[in-house]
């Protein structure tokens, strides 16, 4: 078989194993990864980690690596060439309490978001790596985050079956919406007035940006994407993913 990492929304090949092997030892337990847009840094976060790790793509070394509460109510933050740094209690570093499930770049690639086992959505800077919002994403676990295409919003998908709109740039919920799960992920459409969003019970839906009203559904899907002008879906409707179904958005 052969492993690449592809723009699902250009088909462009960002990452092809055969051509560029591992070049660093992988990292157990991290099961979501991402990558800049311009390809130069990579990434990752786990739900048996309660910290985000940020990678250079061409070199694999270890550039920043997200803050942590040690148990007691400090928070200890790390940044490789420096070592661990005990942060007293009452700092101001904001950190997940739990694993992490959620993990996307902004467009610029300046800025990523995270979400957890504790709920919670972290905006952080991808340069210091120091969080810029924190946000309640639901009373369940956060599966899903996303950015819109010109990057001032963000969507994030709780097991409590919501969907929420934030302002990317302040934190500020815009609005909530419900639906039978969201443990799967979710899309922007490229002008950004439509949400996709897939469950674990097979079953995609469509949403309208500014309404927050669900437009349709489609049941027997595992998964969908948006065509590059945003007009075309297309979801597999087989366990084989043989069959694909492309439908009007």
């Amino acid at each position: 078989g052969r492993v690449m990492l592809v723009d699902e929304s250009t088909g462009e090949v960002k990452w092809d194993v055969q051509a560029h092997p591992y070049v660093s030892a992988p990292r157990y337990g991290h099961t979501k990864i991402a990558m800049t847009p311009d390809g130069r840094r990579v990434a990752s976060v786990g739900f048996n980690d309660e910290q985000w790790r940020l990678w250079e793509a061409a070199s694999g070394t270890l550039n920043r690596v997200g803050a942590r509460h040690d148990g007691t109510g400090a928070c200890i933050c790390v940044v490789p060439e420096a070592g661990p740094t005990l942060l007293h209690e009452g700092c101001p570093v904001v950190a997940h309490r739990g694993g992490l499930l959620a993990l996307a770049f902004s467009p610029c690639g300046q800025r990523f978001a995270t979400g957890g086992e504790d709920g919670a959505v972290i905006l952080w800077d991808a340069q210091t790596g120091e969080a810029e919002q924190r946000m309640q994403g639901g009373s369940d676990l956060v599966y899903c985050v996303t950015f819109s295409a010109d990057g001032a919003w963000l969507a994030s998908g709780s097991g409590d079956g919501s969907i929420r709109l934030w302002d990317a740039t302040t934190g500020a919920l815009l609005r909530a919406t419900q639906q039978a799960d969201t443990r799967g992920k979710l899309h922007f459409s490229p002008t950004d007035i439509l949400i996709l969003a897939s469950s674990s019970y097979d079953l995609i839906t469509l949403w309208d940006v500014d309404s927050g009203k669900m437009i349709r559904s489609f049941a027997g899907c595992f998964f969908a994407v948006f065509s590059p002008d945003g007009r075309t879906i297309a979801t597999p409707r087989s366990a084989d993913y043989r069959d694909l179904l492309l439908v009007n958005a």
